[in-house]
């Protein structure tokens, strides 16, 4: 990191990873003591929030240890894929059970899957300790703090708005890219976006332009993405039961052919709505030069 880093910006940024490391750690020892679905859920938030932190600092080239460390929390948000996966075909097929009572097969099956991830992760949250990358995460911080000593070259809201519009290039280009016959293209450009709103989040205090509105109306538009990949979780799944043969397929046709119906309409109302996304180009609240 060079000293002639800007010296309000890193003084924002080193209370930023303080505040994170300090939630992490919290929801963590929360999730070890009692293994429940809002204890995950929160430390995946806290998880995503650190992650895009250090997107932060990589798109600010501070790179000094980050891959190693984003590494290592990449893999442990990954590692509840597939419980958050479950909660999310849990929860979307709740609606059907009175007009398609085949979906109770299904559900006990989730319902089993669910206890067989909680008992296995349960025992994995118990055995993490974060020592080691909070001790990273402190060295960030000092070196951080150091930079906030130092005289800038750059004004902190300038240097901060030059990062998130680059990040907002890369959500444009994958925009560019969606298909609405091809739902993979939509998750894409929703990953990019939601590391594009979590970066938003952390640079708020920078720029004043950037209004608590602005924020509400990104994780609207982020929502109306997950909606359609919940979707998309819970036909694969269905699909994946079926091939194993833990269902039959012929109960499970009239609920698949819903779940497409559905998942169609969702695709038109994100598809007629995309381009809101042109409302969120920092350029519309960051400085000027």
């Amino acid at each position: 990191m060079k000293p002639e880093f800007p010296a309000a910006l890193a003084g924002h940024l080193s209370e930023c990873i303080r505040e994170l490391r300090r939630r992490y750690c919290k929801r963590l020892a929360r999730c070890q003591i009692k293994f429940s679905e809002s204890a995950v859920h929160e430390l995946r938030i806290e998880t995503r929030r650190l992650l895009a932190m250090l997107d932060l600092l990589d798109a600010l080239r501070v790179r000094e240890a980050l891959k190693k460390t984003r590494r290592v929390f990449k893999r442990r948000l990954d590692a509840f894929d597939e419980l958050r996966d479950t909660h999310v075909q849990l929860s979307l097929l709740k609606p059907f059970c009175r007009d398609f009572p085949e979906t109770r097969e299904y559900d006990l099956l989730l319902l089993r899957r669910e206890q067989e991830l909680i008992a296995q992760l349960r025992q994995d949250i118990k055995a993490t300790k974060p020592g080691r990358l909070e001790r990273r995460l402190k060295t960030l911080e000092k070196q951080l703090r150091k930079s906030a000593e130092a005289k800038a070259r750059k004004t902190g809201r300038l240097l901060a708005a030059a990062a998130l519009s680059e990040t907002f290039a890369r959500v444009v280009s994958l925009r560019q890219r969606v298909r609405p016959h091809n739902t993979k293209t939509i998750h894409q450009l929703r990953v990019g976006f939601k590391r594009f709103r979590y970066m938003s989040e952390l640079l708020q205090a920078m720029l004043p332009r950037l209004t608590k509105k602005h924020l509400r109306r990104m994780q609207a538009y982020q929502s109306t993405m997950g909606d359609i990949q919940d979707m998309e979780v819970l036909l694969a799944g269905l699909k994946e039961a079926v091939a194993e043969k833990c269902l039959l397929a012929a109960p499970m046709r009239n609920l698949r052919h819903e779940l497409l119906r559905r998942r169609r309409r969702l695709i038109n109302v994100f598809v007629a709505a995309i381009d809101g996304l042109f409302e969120f180009d920092p350029k519309t609240f960051t400085p000027s030069a």
